[in-house]
Parts: structure tokens; sequence; C-alpha cells
């Protein structure tokens, strides 16, 4: 097919190449789609996607195995044009065959051998029905062991069988395996009864209408239904999980255009942030946005390297962290030299004391007391508490170890120790019988 020739999509307007999608219910004018816009179930005009539609595909052979449908037609429009014995004239028109094979096969295929009547293709051959895949009961139906997390899921349906072993309203039967109608029945009662039967009649309704929902839209296997929702974008998962509840109000082709619209709905607003990300930053040209990506790309690689300098700020305050990171950093150079040497750890830095003044129990301090609750940074009325807590604990036992205060104060173990080895030293607990 030449360049003048090419079929133009409907949807994006660009030069398509076999194979593409016709339309076969919108045939004046004729409506095609390129592949990626049919994938996307694009409609325009009065057109929509689930029109029945044909492939065109010509790379296929007809009478041999070295020559295609294309070539075929080419050949065919070749000796119209030129006539036959024109054969240097054909296969310039043709490209792909010399001479030879030209004369060789016209006059094998249409004169030699040929068949009255030529096979002709029509559009009904190849013709099909573009439906979103439905899932049955009846399609390979999984079958998790009894009482396993995936059967309860399922609702205890049993493959074998086809149904659920819990229905809706389940002991509906034991409210009518009672009833009998005898001859001299009282009006009210036997109203009573057919009331009872009404209701059943309905229970029985009801539990059709659910399973003819779960047959129609496929619930009954979740994983092949999350597989097929995996292909959305994160918020129309989100979506579709809560328009479930709406499915009974749709058709399944209905509901599944409904959410191919979403999809497209989210992927266009994907594309128009993108072009104003574009355009704020002065790309008015598409061919202008690749370098823009090289270049957004090499910005932020450069962020990325900026975060050294804001480690050493961080260290210069403290002496020794700042020393054990430049001794780290000239370890790291070396390695990048191929040398190996064991990366020193970086020093904990030690973090400058709190301002316990005016919190609660700040007068209720020693001055050596407020000393130990600033640099173990602890609040006062804290450090109060966990002190009554150890010397009670000391009283009753006679001793106490370190591991046993431990136990009894949930905070670091570092201001643990330091606060057991204060009120060691002051004698307010022992850590031996006495």
């Amino acid at each position: 097919m030449e360049e003048s020739d090419q079929a133009v999509c409907s949807s994006c307007h660009g030069s398509m190449s076999e194979p593409y999608v016709l339309c076969m219910e919108c045939r004046y004018p004729d409506v095609c789609f390129c592949l990626h816009c049919f994938a996307k179930g694009r409609e325009c005009g009065d057109h929509l996607n689930c029109h029945s539609y044909t492939i065109i595909k010509n790379d296929f052979p007809v009478f041999g195995n070295s020559w295609t449908a294309a070539e075929e037609v080419k050949l065919l429009e070749a000796m119209a044009d030129c006539g036959y014995g024109n054969w240097s004239d054909v296969s310039q028109q043709l490209r792909s065959k010399n001479k030879v094979e030209c004369e060789q096969h016209y006059n094998s295929t249409y004169i030699d051998k040929a068949q009255s009547p030529l096979p002709e293709l029509s559009y009904s051959d190849c013709t099909t029905m573009a439906v979103p895949v439905v899932f049955k009961l009846s399609e390979d139906p999984p079958r998790p062991p009894e009482n396993s997390p995936m059967f309860y899921d399922m609702g205890g349906y049993m493959a074998a069988r086809g149904d659920f072993n819990v229905e809706h309203e389940n002991f509906m039967e034991l409210d009518i395996r009672d009833i009998s109608f005898e001859e001299n029945l009282d009006e009210l009662e036997k109203e009573l009864k057919l009331t009872v039967l009404d209701i059943y009649e309905r229970c029985l309704q009801e539990r059709q209408k659910r399973k003819r929902v779960i047959r129609k839209y496929g619930l009954i296997n979740l994983k092949k239904l999350n597989v097929i929702n995996r292909r959305y974008e994160k918020t129309i998962k989100l979506l579709i999980e809560d328009l479930r509840v709406f499915t009974r109000l749709l058709e399944p082709i209905e509901f599944d255009q409904y959410i191919e619209g979403l999809h497209h709905e989210e992927e266009l607003r994907q594309n128009i942030k993108r072009l104003q990300e574009y355009h704020m930053n002065g790309i008015t040209e598409l061919r202008n946005i690749k370098m823009y990506k090289v270049l957004k790309y090499r910005q932020e690689q450069e962020r990325s390297r900026r975060h050294l300098l804001t480690d050493i700020l961080s260290h210069l305050q403290d002496r020794n962290a700042c020393q054990s990171w430049l001794q780290r950093q000239a370890v790291l150079e070396n390695i990048s030299k191929g040398v190996p040497i064991p990366l020193p750890a970086l020093t904990r830095r030690t973090a400058s004391p709190l301002d316990i003044v005016g919190m609660p129990g700040y007068e209720k301090l020693e001055t050596n007391e407020k000393e130990l609750c600033a640099i173990v940074r602890l609040v006062p009325e804290a450090y109060l508490e966990f002190k009554n807590l150890l010397m009670n604990e000391c009283k009753r036992h006679g001793c106490l170890k370190l591991a046993q205060a431990r136990s009894l104060i949930k905070i670091d173990v570092n201001k643990t120790r330091k606060l057991y080895d204060f009120l060691l030293s002051a004698s307010l607990i022992n850590k031996d019988l006495i």
C-alpha cells in the first residue's frame, strides 16, 4: 500500500499500517482504528466500541507460501496498468519480486493452473464481536480445601455442584417444613400460612438473582478477576471496588464499558498533567519533550548528590562526629579506587541537654536531679514517677538489679542505666541484699 493510499485512524488521525481494525457497522464513511486506539476502546461520532469489527491484514498467503495477499493485489493492479508481458514495469511496482518471479507466478496461478472461479475474500469470514471477557461459574472455577480462607472468601462455593453450601437466608426452609393445609382450616390461619409461603418464594427469587449476578460478572473466581483489574491505574482499582455493589444495575458489557471509560478518563487526566508540566516549563513543541526529560533527570540526580553537603553541615557542630565522618569519606574514596578498607562506624552524636525549667515537677527536684534530667532528657514528672517505682520495688525485694529496673521502666536502655546508677550512687536503692 502506498503512503498516499494509507488508511487514517478515525481517532488519532494518524496514518495506519496493517494490521488495523475496520468497523463493520459504520461503513459510510469507513471507520478505521489503529491497534493502539482500538485497544483503548476509543469511540468517535456514532461509532461505539461494542460494534462488530474486522481486522484488515493482508500478509497471509492465498495461493502459495511465497506470495501474500497484499502482493497478489499489487500484482493484479500492476498487470491492469502495465499490460501482459511488461514484467520489468510490473516488478518495479511490486518492488518485493523480480520480473521472473512475477511472470512465473502470474502464468501458473491465473493462466496455466487457474481455477474458476477464483476464490474471493469476504469480510464475514473474519468478523467478530468486541465483547468483554465474562467468567462464568462453569469456567474452571477454583477448588480450595474446605474451611480454608479462600473457601470462605468464595462464600462456600462447591465447584462440583456449581452451588453454595450456605444459601441466602439459609434457614428459611425451617419456617415452612411444618406447614400443612387441612380441610377445616381457619381463614386467618390459612392467610398466615400463604403469607409465609409467599415470603419463602421471594427468598428463592432473591437466591437466584444473586447467583445470576455472580455468573454474569464472574465474581466467583476472584483470582481471575484481580488479574483483569491489574491493568487499571491504582485510583481506578479502588473505584472499581467501590462500584462493585452497583453491578446489578447494569449488564456486564455496559459495566465493563463504563469502567473502560473511567480508565480512559484517568489516562487523559494524567496526559493533561504532563502537558501542563511541559507548558509551565516552556515546552511548546513535542520534539522538545525528550530533551526536557533528559534535563529533568539530570537535575534530580544533582539534587540527590547535595545530601553530602547537608551531612557535612550537620556534623560540623560535633567535633568527634565530624572527625569520624571525614575518616569514613576517606575510606569510601579508597574503596572506589580498589583498596579494600573496612568502614569506620559513625559515632553517635550526643544530644543537647533538655531545657526542663518550668516543666511539671521541676520545683520538686534537687540540683543534682535537675542536672540528671537535663542530660538524660527526662521530664521531671516522669523522673519522679520512675524514681518512686524503683525505690518501692527495692524495698519489696531488699535489692534491685539493673535487669529488673529495665523490665519495670519501658524507656531507652541507656537512660534506664543512667537513672539506675544515679539512684545507686545516691544510696536510694541497692543492688545487693543488706
